[in-house]
């Protein structure tokens, strides 16, 4: 089987290639003229003119958009040359709409050339990991902007040029690949800088590298060397900059500075600072549906996570260059979709690894299931019986049975209009009907008929798409339940620990008042206490607004409502606040509750040790308190999950699955109202996600075996 093998991967290389070709190629013809294209296509023809005219010294004060090196721009020049010379697309502002009226003469080679860098960059990720580069060649939001006439294609390309040779330099340790990998990060910084940040996560790697092996002087005269070349390429390829190197860089680079904080287009886009995630699980199959056949984009993410651990062990840069990127893109007030460009290649990489660790996974369970397979007792069983059967009722009554239910009405499109047959049977019979075969099933378009149809699955893929894309949006649904979910309950859980620590200390006066202080929020009724908050955060007659008008504009009161209505992110902030004091009651109950059985001889041994306050809580407190923190954990995580009444009393009507699903539904609400089915659809969605997400931090932190434990 082994001789296969090489055959067999050769064979996937150049399915992978097809595929990103066909794509790619597909992209150039089809997509409508996107922001920045006429820029970039006027600063090409400028280039275009004078290699035409043989003005080399033109190039010494030429760079339309001089925010960006010149040299992707001057690759686009190139790829005119193939075309009729044009009249100089009009210099336009950058608020201005895109210029539909680009000459498809020169749209066509300027495009066709950067998808073919692009396609050199997937055959080159195919090559070193086949699944990885399938990743890639897939990947909508790369095929998009590798397609246009952007500035991504090339520096995508030479980023990942030089993360190649840094590896060969790491593994041979010959100069060449390390003076390889400073020439490719030159001609990176040459066509973009923001493709730059892989040279930080080189950076960190090596000094890491270097560090466990103890040879950190080498590195520095090595890493030294390796920015010089690599500068000295950038100023080789910058011709821009030959005449005035000082001036015309700071008028450059700070130019980005300034448009992040004043650009009219950046504030008036207003993304939160969390927007490149939400990049991450959008495909622009929502802005060009005639475009891309499918969107994989949002799985490809969600594999991404599962293989980081894998993908750090196998290669740590890969995971330093997607850290260090995101990490910049949060800060960065720009946040244009096309920035995450810079780390879908190591994105694609970590794919590719979360692929292989579900099959190892489905492998291991595979071989493991007889031995997890328990021996139960007739007698034992027998005598269980009479007790499980009033829960396994009511657990069917009540559980199953609705489950069931959603999932007949998420198969069907019944809605307002078609309320009166649904309720007379139509419903089942519907479903009946489409699953024998007997009716065909009717394509799910959001049309409201009078009698309920079976539309099968259908509307699964739309209605994720929808939730995942935000509805074209760009402000994915999917992310924010997931991110408010993990940081609601981080922040839960931290002060409902800390409380409980503080309480547990040795003379606290009146420990059981200051518990039971504490508790108040959660015996409240979460609708009231929403309220409550939103009388608070309300514009113009909520309290803060109330307090700043009292107290002027420039007290605390004034300046954090005012931030608050200027930030994109700081609202969250209002809905934040009351998650936290609805939620941390419980976590503080579960830590109380661990603590108290806590044997104190734990302690008396770790101060014989010498540990310290911090050693103590890390090395004895925390592992004894996870037994009985991890069930809270999961149990505040799912109803942070199904938010609902925060959301709703605030009117974010879209805030959660749980509010989503409730809209759609309600005949009287947002949204169109009266889509049964579509609700049902968000439900059985809500489910299967919480189970999966369960499923995975039960398996990463072993809640099953701490609770047997404790």
């Amino acid at each position: 089987m082994k001789r296969f093998e090489v055959p067999i991967r050769i064979l996937f290389i150049v399915l992978v290639a097809i595929i990103a070709w066909s794509l790619r190629a597909r992209a150039v013809e089809k997509l409508n003229i996107d922001f920045d294209e006429d820029d970039y296509m006027r600063a090409g023809q400028e280039y275009t003119h004078l290699i035409r005219t043989s003005n080399w010294s033109g190039f010494l004060d030429t760079n339309y958009r001089p925010e960006h090196p010149p040299l992707a721009k001057i690759v686009i020049g190139l790829s005119l040359l193939s075309a009729p010379e044009k009249d100089l697309i009009r210099d336009a502002p950058t608020t201005s709409e895109p210029n539909k009226y680009l000459p498809r003469e020169l749209v066509k080679p300027a495009r066709t050339t950067n998808a073919i860098l692009g396609w050199l960059t997937v055959i080159l990720l195919a090559i070193i990991n086949p699944l990885a580069g399938l990743a890639l060649a897939t990947h909508t939001f790369t095929i998009k902007y590798v397609s246009q006439i952007m500035l991504e294609a090339l520096p995508a390309l030479t980023s990942f040029i030089t993360v190649l040779a840094y590896l060969q330099f790491k593994k041979k340790e010959k100069t060449n690949w390390l003076i390889t990998s400073a020439i490719f990060l030159g001609l990176t910084a040459a066509s973009k800088y923001l493709y730059c940040f892989v040279g930080i996560a080189i950076l960190i790697d090596w000094f890491l590298e270097a560090k466990s092996k103890e040879k950190i002087k080498p590195f520095l005269r090595q890493a030294l060397v390796w920015g010089v070349i690599a500068f000295a390429i950038f100023f080789i390829a910058n011709p821009y900059l030959w005449t005035n190197p000082i001036g015309r860089l700071q008028e450059s680079v700070f130019y980005h500075a300034q448009y992040s904080s004043s650009a009219e287009e950046v504030n008036r886009a207003g993304y939160p600072f969390w927007q490149p995630f939400n990049w991450l699980f959008f495909s622009p199959i929502a802005w060009h549906e005639d475009v891309f056949l499918f969107a994989p984009d949002i799985w490809i993410t969600l594999l991404a996570v599962i293989g980081l651990t894998r993908l750090w062990k196998r290669e740590r840069v890969y995971v330093l260059w997607i850290g260090v990127a995101l990490l910049f893109l949060l800060f960065w007030k720009t946040k244009w979709p096309q920035y995450i460009i810079i780390f879908t290649v190591p994105l694609s990489l970590s794919a590719a690894e979360g692929i292989a660790t579900l099959w190892n996974q489905l492998v291991e369970w595979w071989k493991n299931r007889q031995v997890q397979r328990t021996t139960i007792s007739k007698n034992e069983a027998r005598r269980a019986i009479p007790w499980l059967v009033p829960g396994l009722i009511a657990f069917a009554i009540f559980t199953i049975f609705p489950l069931i239910f959603q999932v007949v009405v998420s198969m069907t499109d019944f809605n307002s209009a078609s309320i009166r047959d649904g309720f007379q049977g139509g419903i089942w019979r519907a479903f009946w009907e489409g699953i024998t075969g007997q009716i065909p099933i009717s394509e799910w378009d959001g049309s409201r008929a009078n009698q309920v149809r079976f539309t099968g699955l259908t509307s699964y893929p739309f209605v994720f798409n929808e939730i995942a894309n935000g509805n074209g949006s760009g402000n994915s649904i999917l992310f924010f339940n997931i991110m408010w979910a993990v940081v609601s309950v981080i922040l839960q859980g931290g002060l409902g620990l800390g409380v409980a620590l503080l309480l547990w200390q040795r003379g606290v006066q009146l420990g059981k008042f200051w518990q039971a202080l504490f508790i108040l929020p959660w015996a409240i009724p979460e609708m009231i206490g929403a309220l409550m908050w939103f009388n608070i955060f309300q514009r113009e007659w909520g309290w803060l607004y109330l307090a700043a008008e009292k107290f002027g504009a420039d007290s605390f009161f004034g300046v954090f409502t005012r931030n608050l209505e200027n930030s994109p992110s700081l609202w969250l902030i209002t809905f934040l606040l009351p998650a936290l004091w609805y939620g941390f009651p419980f976590m503080m109950l579960a830590a109380s509750t661990g603590l108290k059985i806590i044997p104190k001889e734990v302690y008396d041994a770790a101060a014989m040790d010498g540990a310290n306050a911090m050693q103590t809580f890390r090395y004895v407190t925390l592992p004894l308190l996870l037994p009985l923190l991890l069930p809270a954990i999961i149990v505040r995580g799912i109803f942070a999950f199904n938010q609902f009444y925060l959301f709703q009393t605030f009117y974010f009507l879209d805030g959660t699955l749980a509010t989503l699903s409730y809209n759609v539904f309600n005949p009287t609400g947002y949204f169109g109202g009266g889509q049964f089915a579509t609700s049902a659809v968000i439900n059985i969605i809500t489910v299967l996600i919480l189970i999966i997400f369960v499923s995975m931090f039960n398996r990463w932190s072993k809640a099953e075996e701490g609770v047997v434990n404790a």
